[in-house]
């Protein structure tokens, strides 16, 4: 069976800069997969170039085997890809439910502009019927009629999401849902979208910075830093993982900023940091002309314990 969806060798250049290099990723059916890194590492870039938002340079994008590298944006929707977004996008001076009926209308292509204006696009009984499904999955059935600017920030996040379900995803991508959102509205959510993808069966890509959301809800990741892959596994391997150290809090030695620990500790409880076989100076020295490694602690150390 093929991938839900399989990105090999994707690149994308900016006026000569490289934002992607060759970079390859799949995800299987009902599969939770997480898309991490560092700001800048280029994690959003590659959610457009699987979109279609952007068009890669080099590489290809297939969707249940099908090639879709080549299709806009609502070919590739229509196809089986959702999205929410790390801003979320929202319609003004609408309601809840008339946000999944815009998405169920795009799906299936029935909704007429003309219609709309002259008062006679009003939607139908089993429209109604399937967005208000997806609304009581969501635990939003209750919000139905209400205009969009009431609802709090994680409730807005759902709506988004179920925008997303109208069009029937096999594959849900998720760019950084918690942004905004405290840590019981993070929870609530992953939640939510647990429940969901059980009942509906789709896969979720998602790409996050709460990386305490990513290890709780996925199980498998992919590590992008500065554009490449450079490290992929279960998410529980990867995170304990050389690569993820070094991606996000870069190159540090521990055996050498211990050995160094040790030494200038050394010295300082020796208090003045000399040789023990150094001749004994003639004048004592008062405290206050002690050498500064005598009085602060030592930046190897320093460095240790902020790292710990």
């Amino acid at each position: 069976m093929s991938p839900v969806i399989a990105a090999t060798g994707i690149t994308k250049r900016f006026s000569g800069i490289v934002a992607l290099d060759g970079v390859d990723l799949s995800v299987e059916e009902g599969e939770r997969v997480g898309l991490i890194g560092p700001n800048g590492a280029g994690k959003t870039t590659f959610f457009n170039c699987l979109l279609g938002v952007l068009r890669a340079d080099e590489g290809t994008v297939e969707l249940d085997g099908r090639d879709v590298t080549g299709l806009p944006v609502h070919q590739r929707a229509r196809l089986g890809i959702g999205r929410t977004f790390q801003r979320i996008e929202l319609f003004p001076d609408t309601t809840v439910r008339e946000h999944l009926l815009i998405a169920e209308r795009t799906k299936r292509r029935t909704g007429r502009l003309w219609k709309d204006l002259v008062g006679l696009g009003r939607p139908r009984p089993d429209e109604i019927a399937q967005c208000d499904e997806v609304l009581d999955l969501l635990g939003l059935g209750a919000l139905a009629d209400e205009p969009i600017e009431r609802l709090s920030l994680g409730q807005g996040r759902l709506v988004e999401v179920g925008r997303a379900l109208m069009t029937d995803p096999k594959l849900l991508l998720l760019d950084e849902p918690s942004s905004g959102l405290d840590r019981s509205e993070t929870a609530a959510l992953a939640e939510t979208l647990g429940e969901v993808q059980a009942e509906r069966g789709f896969a979720i890509l998602l790409v996050e910075h709460d990386v305490e959301l990513v290890a709780s809800f996925t199980t498998r990741c992919y590590l992008l830093d500065f554009g490449r892959l450079i490290a992929e596994g279960p998410t529980a391997t990867l995170m304990a993982s050389a690569e993820m150290r070094h991606a996000y809090l870069g190159d540090l030695d521990p055996a050498t900023d211990a050995g160094e620990s040790d030494g200038a500790g050394g010295d300082a409880g020796a208090g003045t940091g000399a040789p023990a076989d150094a001749a004994p100076s003639d004048t004592a020295e008062p405290p206050a002309a002690d050498p500064p490694e005598a009085l602060e602690p030592p930046a190897a150390a320093t460095d240790e314990e902020s790292s710990s």
